[in-house]
């Protein structure tokens, strides 16, 4: 394989200049949900107040209305509703003969003339105009009162909405597991704003802020918002090994942030369609296993399969075992971490790349650049050896598109919008779809719902790692999906 650029190396972006005062932050948002359930109490005791006037003053009326109506066959217009006002008396002029309008409703019997005769002249017809009662209230009559229905059906429908928007606002937050790390109180070595080395392993350096996190979601938002209402999507950021190997001690003075509340951030941001898969707890249940690499910013195969369970269970399929698939190694792999510093303690750890044979016959196509012409290849590039560049062995490394077919036989196909985590994590898809397309929008620039109309795909995964997800210019080459 050629030598990469350093923009290949995704992760290393300068994300030092983070927010420190992550704890007022908290403290703000634990002032802001206290108010906010403060406000939704009080409205709900508006609503009970409403409920009980609407009953006394429309409900109960209605009801006496409705039965008062049906025992007596005289009411006045004040207690008839709309559907039962009584015949209307005209006055005719002078001394004319007095005339009564029939209901507009189908009498029972046939009308019957009024019982005042008139001298001789014939009988005037009914006036157009409005007509006069015979006997003048002495004070204005009362409107008739409105269809309850009217009224109750749009209140209780908005109280449904209430209670909806109060339940998502006071839904639990979804538990972090608090990775176990060892920590023996010596201190490593800041190398630059983005890498710190201790125990002869290289960790990203994470600083971000809410408005960052929520830039992402609404980046992811504006995506989906355009695509094909039948189109399911999933959204996995995961963390660095920062979060699961450097002591809470060690990232307290070197500044860095809470992966953790920024995943958080970013899931309570996303619209309802997007289901939020979390696979840091994943993670964290394992972080004292090989899950990251030692010289090199990227998780391992393992790692990636522990967040593939994760999400095999946000899709109610059973996952792969892997202690059923063959496995294959590449020992020597010295990676960006080494790239960057030349470390001679990370030369001496340098890393084992494992990849499992996949259980279901596949081939692999795929487009290095947009405009390129299109290559047939296995799912693991055959040449790779040691070096700086063995995770290339993934789905031949970061190529603008990369399409896997299986054998699976399970009528399903699935996009993969990712950065170069998404490489080790797709092959494990293989088990449960037919067709496994990956997109990076680092070098793919074609629209996003086209493509999924095109070759009929109704599933899309969002996968990137927090650098990503946290990066501006990763963020806003996604926004490429809506050209």
């Amino acid at each position: 394989m050629k030598r990469r650029k350093p923009e290949y190396f995704i992760g290393m972006v300068d994300s030092f200049a983070a927010n420190r005062k992550y704890s007022k932050r908290r403290k703000r948002r634990s002032r802001k949900l206290f108010l906010r359930r403060g406000m939704i109490v009080t409205l709900c005791l508006l609503i009970i107040a409403g409920l009980f006037s609407a009953t006394y003053f429309l409900i109960i009326p209605g009801i006496k209305n409705l039965f008062s109506g049906k025992s007596s066959a005289v009411s006045t217009y004040d207690e008839a509703t709309p559907d039962e006002a009584p015949p209307v008396v005209t006055i005719p002029a002078s001394t004319e003969e007095i005339t009564t309008e029939a209901p507009t409703e189908e009498p029972t019997a046939p009308p019957t003339e009024a019982t005042t005769k008139a001298p001789t002249k014939a009988p005037t017809a009914a006036p157009t105009t409005a007509p006069v009662t015979t006997v003048p209230p002495t004070t204005a009559p009362a409107a008739p009162l409105p269809d309850a229905n009217k009224f109750l059906v749009p209140f209780i429908n908005q109280i449904g909405n209430i209670i909806k928007e109060f339940n998502e606002a006071n839904k639990p937050e979804e538990e972090y597991i608090t990775p176990v790390i060892k920590d023996d109180g010596k201190d490593g070595t800041l190398y630059s704003s983005t890498l710190y080395l201790w125990k002869e392993a290289g960790y990203n350096l994470f600083g971000s802020t809410d408005k960052v996190a929520k830039n992402y979601s609404k980046t992811l938002n504006d995506i989906v918002k355009d695509l094909d209402k039948k189109v399911t999507v999933y959204n996995m950021v995961v963390p660095n090994h920062t979060e699961f190997g450097l002591p809470q001690r060690i990232k307290d003075e070197i500044g860095c942030t809470s992966q953790a509340e920024n995943l958080k951030t970013i899931a309570e941001n996303l619209s309802e369609r997007i289901t939020s898969v979390n696979c840091y707890n994943a993670l964290a249940s394992h972080n004292d296993e090989y899950i990251y690499y030692n010289t090199d910013h990227h998780w391992t195969s393992l790692g990636a399969y522990y967040a593939y369970t994760a999400f095999c269970e946000a899709t109610e399929v059973t996952p792969l075992n892997i202690e059923e698939l063959k496995k294959n190694s590449i020992d020597g792999f010295t990676g960006s971490f080494y790239t960057l510093s030349g470390s001679s303690a990370l030369y001496k750890n340098s890393d084992t790349v494992i990849y499992y044979d996949l259980p279901n016959k596949t081939s692999a196509q795929m487009k290095e650049r947009m405009g390129s012409s299109t290559i047939y290849c296995d799912v693991y590039y055959p040449a790779s050896t040691a070096g700086t560049l063995t995770y290339g062995v993934f789905c031949w490394g970061d190529t603008a598109q990369f399409v896997i077919k299986s054998d699976a036989n399970t009528g399903k196909k699935i996009a993969v919008v990712k950065d170069s985590y998404g490489n080790a994590f797709a092959p494990y898809l293989t088990a449960h779809y037919d067709e496994v397309h990956l997109l990076d929008y680092r070098y793919y620039d074609g629209n996003l719902n086209d493509y999924l109309k095109k070759n009929g795909i109704d599933e899309v995964l969002f996968l990137n790692n927090t650098m990503s997800a946290n990066s501006t210019s990763q963020v806003a080459a996604m926004k490429n999906a809506l050209k």
